[in-house]
């Protein structure tokens, strides 16, 4: 009943402001074109009969009252659409509005063409045909052309029904996207909240391990540490950045890492002068260099390289993470069973791209593993993007 009368009150202001004026001028031309065929119909059948019968009139006359006869209702129809607008006969409430106020509409849209009919008919006979009342001419058009008027009334509303249940899917799909922009918004939120704590971790134990063996090592890592932590709570708004961004990020973690490992681990990152400006999602690249290294020279004894690789590929960006250590050892869905890192990243292209966003594994030929993902190549307007709905759409 709130939203009943909530719809009323909104009927009442719309009349009367200037949207309902806007509305009107915007439905006349319509109404004018459609009514101006069945003026001309009809005067071009009265002409073919009376041609049958031997009788003719001036071509003005027929003109003249078949345009009479539905101008009035021309000029009605914008209003008649409009009402039909504001109460339409859609939705559990249907029945009522053919009560009221449709009706009492109904009756008003058949008198008030009746009237308009008459006086205009009334003035034109003053000087070219028998003089007829007013009311002769308005009774005369109800008996002959009344029950077409009021089927051309319930079209109209109709007509608005249909138009109104339209505009209703179009809200409903309209609040649908937002709703889905939303909750994609909050599971991009859900997945950068889980980097964190996992880069955290991994980078705390990196630290724990140098503070007894090489002290100013450990304090390098710490200060690397808080720096990479600077940055990811500046970029926890934001669904992209620059990869020269991402590019900078990287460097941090790679450092840690070498501090770590020493002069064991080598990093190479190659990178085409075009990429840098595109658009990646922040610290896309660490869990796939973390991963490259955990299972390379985590795993084995001697020297490793981690080298990365980004160029545009038939309008897409491609960025890889190859080492020559590790083994890709489970195919397909296995490998992304293994922990937070790859199945966060493979998620967040998705979320982001749709099926423009992927992450596949391969072998290398000369050995080792390579991650690549792939992401629509776009560039950079302002360096950024906010998580914001509209950016998830």
């Amino acid at each position: 009943m709130a939203e009943n009368a909530a719809t009323y009150n909104q009927g009442q202001w719309d009349w009367a402001g200037s949207d309902s004026v806007r509305e009107y001028l915007h439905v006349l031309p319509i109404s004018v074109l459609c009514w101006s065929a069945v003026a001309i119909l009809e005067g071009g059948q009265v002409f073919v009969g009376d041609a049958a019968h031997g009788t003719f009139l001036p071509p003005v006359h027929y003109i003249a009252w078949a345009f009479f006869n539905w101008y009035g209702l021309a000029l009605l129809t914008p209003l008649a659409y409009q009402l039909a607008r504001r109460y339409p006969v859609t939705g559990s409430n249907w029945a009522l509005a053919l009560v009221f106020p449709h009706l009492a509409g109904c009756m008003v849209w058949l008198g008030s063409g009746a009237v308009l009919r008459g006086l205009a008919g009334w003035v034109y006979t003053l000087n070219h045909e028998m003089e007829a009342t007013p009311f002769q001419l308005s009774a005369e058009w109800v008996g002959r052309r009344g029950l077409l008027a009021l089927i051309g009334y319930w079209i109209i509303v109709i007509a608005a029904g249909f138009a109104h249940l339209r505009e209703q899917m179009r809200q409903r799909e309209l609040r649908q996207a937002h709703l889905e922009a939303r909750l994609a918004s909050a599971e991009l939120e859900k997945l950068r909240m889980q980097i964190q704590p996992h880069f955290l971790f991994n980078t705390l134990q990196a630290a724990i391990t140098l503070v007894h063996d090489d002290p100013p090592a450990a304090e390098d890592v710490l200060l690397r540490l808080s720096e990479l932590l600077r940055i990811s709570l500046d970029q926890m708004e934001m669904n992209e950045i620059t990869l020269a961004r991402e590019l900078e990020f990287l460097d941090l973690y790679t450092g840690i890492q070498r501090r770590r490992f020493g002069d064991r681990l080598d990093v190479a990152i190659k990178a085409d002068a075009e990429t840098l400006e595109l658009l990646v999602p922040p610290l896309i690249l660490q869990p796939l260099v973390e991963n490259a290294i955990r299972h390379g020279i985590g795993k084995h004894k001697g020297a490793d390289c981690v080298e990365v690789f980004a160029h545009v590929q038939g309008g897409a960006l491609e960025i890889e993470v190859w080492n020559g250590n590790s083994v890709v050892e489970e195919p397909g869905e296995g490998l992304f069973r293994r922990g937070v890192g790859l199945r966060n990243t493979r998620a967040r292209l998705q979320h982001l791209y749709g099926a423009g966003g992927r992450l596949i594994f391969r072998a290398l030929a000369k050995g080792g593993a390579a991650a690549l993902i792939s992401m629509p190549a776009r560039q950079s307007g302002v360096g950024t993007t906010r998580a914001t709905p509209e950016a998830v759409q």
